[in-house]
């Protein structure tokens, strides 16, 4: 269940817009956040402009997700990025908590 989560979060990150949209509003919460190390975001709409201008910034890159860990309302994924070429471009973690409904509520992404 959780990996299925994931792997359609990873998903969202390489889709139009629109498609984007939808999978998100299935996904996290409406006052979703999103931290990474450049970033520092609040509210799905945001969250789906931050990933439109990643998409701007590395075209046709897309996550993959390693392996996911849970308990309770957290869950930790190791993933990496992969480029347009299918080279791997780097690893890293996210960190997500849930909502009572299963909605990602937050992440925080560490590379």
């Amino acid at each position: 269940m959780l990996e299925d989560k994931w792997n359609a979060y990873a998903k969202s990150w390489s889709q139009p817009d629109a498609d984007r949209d939808a999978m998100l509003a299935t996904l996290v919460a409406r006052d979703v956040t999103y931290t990474d190390p450049g970033s520092q975001i609040s509210g799905r709409d945001a969250f789906s402009a931050h990933i439109a201008q990643f998409q701007k910034d590395l075209p046709g890159a897309n996550f993959e997700i390693i392996e996911v860990k849970g308990h309770h309302d957290k869950t930790l994924a190791r993933w990496k990025l992969v480029g347009q070429d299918g080279k791997e471009m780097m690893q890293g973690t996210s960190y997500a908590t849930l909502t009572k409904n299963g909605l990602f509520a937050s992440f925080a992404g560490f590379y």
